[in-house]
């Protein structure tokens, strides 16, 4: 991290923040980077914005890093707090770059090429999740493909968004998001995002254009969808809390700020009330392409015998693969799941599966 790339002192030490917080390279952190952009979360947002109260002993949110998300953009933030200079208009640079973000419910994890049968990977998170969950993904999916990862509104970039209220207006936002590819589309989804990547295949196959594979994580099929919790019972904090447990652990500093777990408990209840509220409908829908499907052994969630009834969603071949771990099981599998998932892609020099 060299002195001469930021202009200000706040801009190094925001650096160093965002390196340690989200595990980057300190030399690739640069001042012009969009925080969603690098990998950040609402989770990470939060990481951040106590770090910044801890080190300047400011008061700032999680919503001034959203509407600042290009770290140069946010030091100036944090510089006018601690000199208590005006705040920002409406009207600011900031403003502009939010606005210009195309395709706000698309984030390009690894951008195309412009290739025009180059395949995309479309990732769909689970429920209380952001694209930046699923970052990491880049690492381990071969170099050739474009990565794209849904953002659903009400967290990250969208934060200032309401959850949505229907799982089908989300497809319908992010098939509108990717436009006509010409290449192949291998779809991914975990959780809820098995749910959207199904109803998203069932679209697009009934449009003429079925993607070349639907990868189910971590999900019942859609047929088989019972609410959870049962629809007459509330959702309460403690439910959802034990939820946002099985991903990674709550940090101590999530619980000591209430007013940060009250903002992600209602995402996460919104996403869980829509999760709830879907119907599968009586009429069968089969896919004609490949399921893949990916479980937990130990997911009280999604019982072993439930993952493998994806089968009658398909006409195609249907395979499951079950590993240890709870919900969140592909975090200590990644290789056995992207390796899994490559068998499928097609490489754009011979047209052949890897």
């Amino acid at each position: 991290m060299e002195d001469s790339d930021f202009k200000t002192a706040t801009e190094r030490r925001l650096a160093e923040i965002w390196a340690d917080v989200m595990r980057l390279d300190k030399d690739k952190v640069k001042r012009d980077q969009d925080f969603f952009d690098v990998g950040g979360d609402s989770l990470l947002a939060t990481k951040v914005v106590l770090r910044v109260r801890k080190d300047w002993d400011i008061k700032i949110t999680v919503r001034v890093l959203n509407d600042a998300p290009v770290l140069a953009e946010l030091a100036e933030r944090i510089d006018q707090r601690v000199t208590k200079s005006a705040q920002p208009t409406a009207d600011s640079p900031t403003t502009t770059t939010r606005a210009n973000r195309a395709q706000a419910c698309l984030w390009d994890m690894r951008p195309g090429t412009g290739d025009s049968g180059q395949g995309t990977v479309l990732v769909l998170p689970h429920a209380g999740g952001s694209a930046q969950n699923y970052g990491p993904w880049a690492d381990w999916l071969p170099k050739d493909l474009r990565l794209l990862a849904a953002q659903y509104p009400a967290r990250a970039s969208r934060a200032d968004e309401p959850v949505a209220a229907d799982l089908h207006r989300i497809v319908d936002e992010i098939l509108q998001g990717l436009g006509d590819l010409e290449g192949p589309l291998y779809v991914f989804g975990h959780s809820m995002g098995s749910y959207v990547g199904y109803e998203l295949c069932w679209r697009e196959q009934s449009a003429g254009r079925p993607p070349a594979v639907l990868f189910a994580s971590g999900a019942v099929p859609p047929h088989r969808h019972r609410p959870n919790p049962a629809s007459e019972e509330e959702i309460t904090d403690e439910w959802l809390l034990g939820i946002l447990g099985m991903y990674e652990g709550i940090s101590d500093d999530l619980m000591n700020h209430p007013e940060v777990m009250s903002q992600a408990l209602r995402t996460l209840r919104g996403d869980v009330k829509l999760f709830r509220n879907y119907a599968y409908g009586d009429v069968r829908r089969r896919l004609d392409i490949p399921i893949v499907v990916f479980g937990g052994e130990q997911d009280d969630l999604v019982p072993t015998a439930e993952a493998e009834r994806w089968s009658e969603l398909g006409t195609a071949e249907c395979t499951t693969h079950l590993m240890s771990g709870g919900h969140f099981f592909y975090l200590d599998h990644m290789a056995t799941v992207t390796g899994a998932m490559s068998k499928y892609f097609v490489s754009d020099h011979d047209g052949q599966r890897k």
